[in-house]
């Protein structure tokens, strides 16, 4: 009255397909509850505030350039005078060929007038290295708690400092 071996293997992977199908459930409900903004900012709140204020540091610095840039871009009466500074005329070149020019001169110049390293680029320097720490903070935090089987076996939140 035993069992046959073909109906023991089909027992054994339903079991096996059962034991998947409930490891699957509990790594989609873990990703669901790590990846919650409020269960987030709750065991994180340095490195999500530290990200959203480097985020509105680096938009406010975008927007801060664009106008810079409006503000700065020469008017065409000031490239007109230093063409004239130089002896040339304009009037002798078609109207696409006057427009290039025109845009050569505009960069050139803003190319010799701009300084080495603005205090802008080093704010987009820090921004991003802010972003990164806090990404991959959050990337590690993340596996650990993926690889953890059991909620007891979770990482506790210890932050180690690097050697200095």
């Amino acid at each position: 009255m035993g069992e046959s071996p073909s109906a023991r293997t089909q027992r054994e992977l339903s079991e096996l397909r059962g034991a998947i199908d409930r490891d699957i459930d509990a790594l989609i409900a873990r990703a669901k509850a790590d990846l919650h903004p409020a269960a987030l900012v709750r065991r994180q709140p340095a490195a999500v505030f530290g990200t959203l204020g480097s985020v509105a540091a680096l938009s406010g610095a975008a927007v801060a350039k664009r106008v810079r840039d409006a503000r700065a871009k020469r008017p065409d009466t000031e490239i007109e005078r230093i063409i004239q500074n130089l002896g040339g005329n304009l009037e002798k070149l078609k109207g696409g060929a006057r427009k290039r020019f025109r845009e050569q001169l505009r960069a050139e110049v803003s190319e010799v007038e701009k300084p080495k390293r603005t205090v802008q680029e080093a704010a987009w320097g820090v921004g991003l290295a802010a972003l990164t720490a806090g990404a991959t903070e959050l990337a590690r935090n993340l596996a650990g708690r993926f690889t953890a089987d059991d909620p007891e076996d979770l990482p506790k939140e210890k932050h180690e400092r690097s050697p200095r």
